[in-house]
């Protein structure tokens, strides 16, 4: 099974400036847009992302690799 990582890209916002997490896929270039929206608050959307991580076992080092892995 392929592991997956949550993140926020700093420019996706909704159209009232809430972050809308992504999610990076292992293997798969590119990334997926979710239809949430976690706040305002850049640091506290990024704190869902990592809690959000860490409930499916990915470290933050895991995450990183796998969103740079997304980028090729």
């Amino acid at each position: 099974m392929s592991k997956v990582a949550y993140f926020i890209q700093p420019t996706l916002k909704t159209d009232d400036g809430q972050y809308i997490p992504c999610i990076a896929k292992e293997g798969v270039s590119g990334y997926f847009v979710t239809d949430w929206a976690w706040g305002n608050d850049i640091d506290q959307a990024e704190a869902c992302a990592r809690e959000k991580n860490e409930r499916l076992g990915i470290s933050e080092e895991e995450a990183q690799r796998l969103v740079l892995q997304s980028m090729r």
